[in-house]
């Protein structure tokens, strides 16, 4: 039960702890909650931190971690060590964090800390991105796609808004909300105007990355005046943004890039030729389609990927989600 509650302070804070992971804590003493915590950003303090200071006096009592506590001194000391001075007797930790060494489980038994690991397969799944970004020191990337049951991300002028309903549409804020950062290319950029933000969530914005291989986008002046954090990929400067200067395009290298500025979460949203580049050079994770009950017919422009049979990509269906008519479907790769 602390767990999933715990769990539910991650979700609130994911796509804003940059590199770190999105870290939930809730210290229990004689069955009462005394202390709740989450990493709120990358550098400040962890989450077992918080939920101690909240708590005052945590002799003898629980403590819940949907992740292993930590043992090294990075920007911030060692949660082992504040664990231990604040008289905790019992650790119980959802996710074992394959990063580090297991020095700490060690430190905290010699300590006389009762540590337990408590698998739970929803958090496990959560961390799957930062442990793929953290290994891979790259992002964690999911294409997030909204096609017509004919597989049509847009009709032959190019017209691509609204093709899922409301429900869907916010569904998709919350989506964002998880990330750090969105990307799509220039043509989606100029055409679409999007405002790539989770405003229907919260006022944290993931970070806009519009990819420009001619180097001749122009921000709009919305972007130019919200305060979200602009990054464009580009062989030039451009103005009023935060400039990755590169002439070497594949996807393998921006993803490089990104994490390099910090992104470990990165959700592509269009166009249909840079998803298919990404897909092309098998450089993502997560599948995300959102798949509205209409048909759109037309010619074959606008489907977002094609190839051959014996290349095709196999993925695992993890989730399937229905808003009214919709219906959102997650696949990931690998067993």
């Amino acid at each position: 039960m602390y767990l999933k509650q715990a769990f539910e302070l991650v979700k609130m804070t994911a796509g804003q702890t940059g590199r770190n992971p999105a870290v939930g804590c809730i210290i229990v003493k004689n069955g009462v909650i005394i202390g709740i915590g989450a990493h709120l950003k990358e550098g400040t303090a962890h989450a077992e931190v918080q939920a101690i200071k909240m708590a005052g006096d945590a002799t003898d009592a629980t403590l819940y971690c949907t992740l292993e506590p930590c043992n090294h001194t990075g920007k911030t000391p060692p949660c082992t060590e504040a664990i231990i001075q604040a008289g905790i007797t019992k650790v119980v930790f959802a996710v074992r964090d394959t990063s580090l060494d297991d020095t700490g489980i060690r430190y905290m038994e010699s300590h006389g800390i009762e540590v337990i690991h408590a698998p739970d397969s929803a958090i496990s799944a959560f961390y799957e991105a930062f442990f793929t970004s953290k290994e891979e020191k790259r992002p964690y990337v999911t294409l997030k796609l909204a096609s017509t049951l004919d597989g049509k991300l847009a009709d032959d002028f190019d017209n691509s808004k609204w093709l899922t309903n409301t429900a869907s549409r916010q569904d998709v804020h919350r989506l964002r909300h998880s990330q750090d950062a969105v990307l799509v290319g220039r043509k989606t950029y100029e055409i679409d105007k999007p405002k790539l933000d989770a405003r229907h969530v919260s006022d944290k914005e993931p970070a806009k990355v519009i990819i420009s291989q001619s180097g001749d986008v122009t921000l709009h002046e919305a972007d130019r005046m919200n305060g979200q954090r602009i990054l464009v990929i580009s062989p030039a400067e451009i103005p009023h943004a935060e400039t990755l200067i590169t002439q070497d395009f594949r996807p393998a290298h921006l993803l490089e890039l990104l994490y390099q500025a910090g992104i470990s979460r990165l959700m592509i949203e269009g166009g249909s030729g840079v998803i298919s580049e990404f897909i092309e050079q098998d450089c993502f994770d997560e599948v995300v389609i959102y798949y509205a009950p209409k048909l759109l017919g037309g010619t074959l422009n606008n489907r977002f990927y094609h190839t051959e049979e014996s290349r095709m990509t196999q993925l695992r269906l993890v989730d399937i989600q229905q808003f009214e008519d919709d219906v959102r479907l997650t696949y990931r790769k690998g067993q």
